[in-house]
This record gives C-alpha cells, structure tokens and sequence, in this order.
C-alpha cells in the first residue's frame, strides 16, 4: 500500500498587499537633517546612536536628535569617490572580545585615489572614534583617471565576527574597458571576504588573512580574497539578519538594474556575468565570448522605472508591517519598492510587478517627501532607515495606532495525507482586542476554518490544516494558504507528496 507525505514549504509574506492598504500602515519619522551628502547610516547598539557617514569624510553619532562629530577621515571626493562605507563589528559592544570598540571604513585615499579598508575603535566613548587607533587593513588599486564605480559597502555575516565582506565596482567608465569585473587576478568588480582577525602578511599596511574556505584559494592567477564576482558596482547591499543570505543591489549602466541573491548556505564562486551581461541581457557593444555558469539576478527592472538602483535590507522589526519585505529604491527618482524575500528567493527572475511600491506612503509620511535615495540603513533591532543624499535621514515606522500581522513562526510537521496538523499566526504585539484573522485555502487539497481569534492580549493563536488528499495517481498537489488582518496578508504554500 502506498503511503502519502504533504510537507508545508514556508512562504509567508506581504504579496497580496494593495498599494492603498499599505500606504495606511507606514509612516516616516525624521532623525537627522541638514547634513552634508550622507551616503549610509546603521545603529548597531539598542539605545545607541545612529551613526551616519557623509561623502566627505565625516562620521557623525546621532543620539537623541543631536548630531555630534564622531570620526574625520581625509578622502577624495570627486565623482563617486569618497567616505562611502561603514561596518560595526559585531563584537563592538562586547566587553573582551577581539572587536569591542572596532568599526571598519572604506574610503578613497585623496594622495593615491586607492580604495581603503581601514580600522577604528571607540575606546569605550560611543560618540568619538579615536583616530591614533587607526590600523590599516588593505589597499586596492583603482585605474588612473575615472571616478565612478567604487562601490563602496562593507559588513559582516549574522553570525560571524570574523569575516569582513567587501564590495567593489568595476573602476569606472562605460563597458568596464579593462574587463576587470570577469579579471580574478584583479579586486575590481568583486564581492571580497576577508579574516580581520588574523594576519597572513608581514608588511605592516596588509592586516588581514585569507580564509582558507574562499573559493579560490589556491588558484594559479587568481586572487584569494574573492568570493564572487562579475559585478559592476554593488554600492549597497545587506545581509538578511535572520537567513543570512545577502542580496546585493548592482548598479547597471543602460539597460537594466538588477537584485543578486548569495544563499547563506553558499560557499561562493558566483559570477554575476557584467561585462558580458547587464542583468537579464546581454550588455549592447559588447561581444565577448560565452561564459558559462553565470549566476542570474532575482530581480531586474529596465531604465523606464529608473536608472540606478539603491541596494536595501529585508526587515527585521517585529513590529513593522513590512516585516519579511526586502526594500530597495532607485537613485535616480527617489521610488522604492518591497517584496517578499520568499518570492524573491525562489530561483526564478521577477520584474517590478511581484513588488509593492511604497513611494507614496514614504513620501507622504510625516518626514516628508524623498529626494535621491543614496542608502538604507538597519537599526540593532531591525529598524529601517533611509538616507537622502539631500541632507537627511528618516525612519520607516507603522502608522500610529495600526496592528501589523507579522507571522514570525509557521511551524507545521508533516502527516499522512488525510490527517490534520496544526498552524500558527503570529501578531507582532499584543492583541488589543480579540483579533479576527481570515484564513483562506486556494485548494481543497487542504481545508482549513474561515478564520482564527487571536485572545485578547495574546500573541498568537493555532489552527487546524485537515483533509489534504490525493487522488491515487496523482504525484503532487499544492495549495496557498492565506492569513488576513486587513489589508496585510501572509500566505503560504502547501504541497501534498506521494512518498517513495
């Protein structure tokens, strides 16, 4: 007698959100203003100061809607070049840990226009760095004469303190001229990771070793520090605080934007493809020969929706309606976007249409309208933020009064088809009230209740998923559960397996 398994494949997130729902849930909350080209911003400790990086080499400490200076470098700033990213280390704040105090920069040397990665500590004051702490990490060459594609985004892994990842641009111009991004002899148009506490090199200006597990170590040819590449100019990426995935925002030229996906579970390797491809095409005036096994981009959107896209975060916030949401804009005319990185994670390549725009609900919110949108930026308890190359930074926050449905947990085992198991919704707080969530089932394959109460001053609630079945020939059938509190919506997937 055969046997029948279903197993429920995780997938909750905002897709079903209309745009009007969702401009009613978000509001923005303005943290820092009249600042000076700021081009990124994080909080690394919970009640600590936002520390926000201006293009000309100043770091400032924002605690409590006071802007103090908090570290001055000496950088280049024509062009692209300039003070353009910062990394905590995520033993900052731990008392004896190799990086308590530690923060990390990348900047462009004004005398020799190479990029820097260097060190800082804090010693103890979280609101000056020491600059006689300074240790030089490394020096990456950059081609005489141009001044774009620097990328510029440094940070670290959840979960691990000791590899630092560094994101490079191409070195400039149109068509990558030297082909430096498919060059791994070269550090250009890469994605590096490097050992920041151990040290592989005698001079004293190379403070860094090469993990041993990067997918070219031992490569005739090829330099060690990289772990992907054929980028053109990733200037800001994020890491997924929960999956650890990292998605990297690469800058096109003509034709097209585009999202990279780096799986957690990734030993890395990946090509990108620039300059053979610009996201999902072939890049025009350029014929070099076939390569295979390049990695496609998750998303990609042409030049009629914008021209250069700002890299984002998926959020984190328990309490924000865009939890589950990776959100990225475009430089170029301010829009930003969010989609359910479960959606986006799933393998296949998305445009515009699987996202929300959230453009009008952040413009209309109670910091005011967005101008060119350089960075966004993670709060220590997944906060989001925005930085506007116009002088400000503000926080994307749930509109007063509102309940967001965030289901943090969706845990259900795996029966025999015809028996029943048992799902969870979560609310990010408290319910007010006795709370109603609708539930839904695309397919009689699974039959689950109308809806679920969540107690008043309850978190969560169960509900039973029964009557999945197949008929004897059949090999798969699924079915898309769905959770409803107004205009938020969660959904997942269910398939019901024949079992070998």
């Amino acid at each position: 007698m055969k046997k029948w398994l279903f197993s429920v494949l995780l997938a909750w997130g905002l897709a079903g959100l209309a745009g009007v729902g969702h401009a009613q849930s978000l509001n923005t909350v303005l943290v820092a203003s009249g600042l000076s080209q700021p081009l990124f911003a994080t909080a690394p400790v919970p009640g600590g100061p936002l520390y926000v990086v201006e293009k000309g080499g100043l770091i400032k400490a924002v605690q409590g809607g006071v802007a103090s200076n908090f570290l001055q470098i000496a950088v280049a700033t024509a062009g692209e070049r300039g003070l353009l990213g910062l990394a905590f280390d995520p033993g900052y704040a731990v008392v004896g840990s190799p990086g308590f105090g530690r923060l990390f920069v990348n900047y462009i040397d004004p005398s020799t226009l190479q990029t820097v990665i260097a060190s800082y500590r804090t010693n103890g004051n979280p609101l000056v760095a020491d600059p006689a702490t300074r240790v030089e990490v490394m020096r990456i060459n950059q081609p005489a004469g141009l001044s774009n594609h620097k990328g510029g985004w440094i940070g670290f892994k959840p979960g691990d303190a000791n590899h630092l990842y560094i994101a490079t641009g191409d070195g400039g111009s149109g068509n990558d001229p030297q082909n430096l991004a498919q060059n791994r002899n070269s550090l250009l148009g890469k994605l590096l990771r490097i050992d920041i506490n151990r040290d592989d090199f005698a001079d004293p200006n190379l403070n860094y070793a090469i993990p041993a597990n990067n997918p070219f170590v031992g490569q005739p040819g090829v330099r060690a520090e990289i772990f992907a590449y054929g980028l053109r100019n990733p200037f800001r990426n994020g890491f997924d605080r929960v999956t650890g995935d990292l998605w990297l925002g690469d800058v096109g030229q003509n034709q097209r934007e585009e999202v990279d996906r780096i799986a957690a579970s990734s030993v890395g390797g990946q090509n990108f493809g620039w300059r053979l491809r610009e996201g999902d095409i072939a890049t025009p005036g350029i014929s070099d020969p076939p390569v295979a096994g390049l990695t496609e981009p998750a998303l990609v959107y042409s030049h009629s929706d914008g021209i250069a896209i700002t890299g984002g975060y998926v959020v984190r916030q328990p309490s924000s309606p865009l939890y589950g949401m990776y959100v990225f804009a475009d430089y170029g005319n301010g829009r930003v976007w969010a989609i359910d990185v479960a959606v986006l994670a799933n393998g296949q390549l998305h445009g515009l249409g699987a996202t929300t725009e959230l453009t009008a609900s952040i413009d209309t919110g109670g910091a005011g309208a967005l101008g060119n949108i350089a960075s966004f930026g993670e709060g220590a308890g997944g906060e989001l933020y925005i930085v506007d190359f116009g002088g400000k930074v503000v926080q994307v926050v749930p509109q007063p009064g509102t309940t967001a449905l965030t289901v943090l947990s969706f845990a259900v085992p795996s029966v025999r088809a015809g028996g029943t198991t048992t799902g969870t919704v979560t609310l990010s707080a408290p319910a007010p009230a006795d709370t109603t969530v609708s539930l839904a089932s695309s397919s009689v394959a699974a039959s689950v209740p109308v809806s679920v109460v969540v107690p008043q001053g309850a978190t969560s609630a169960d509900f039973v998923l029964s009557g999945f079945a197949l008929v004897r020939n059949q090999r798969a059938l699924s079915a898309v559960i769905t959770a409803a509190l107004g205009s938020n919506t969660r959904s997942a997937t269910v398939s019901v397996l024949q079992r070998p």
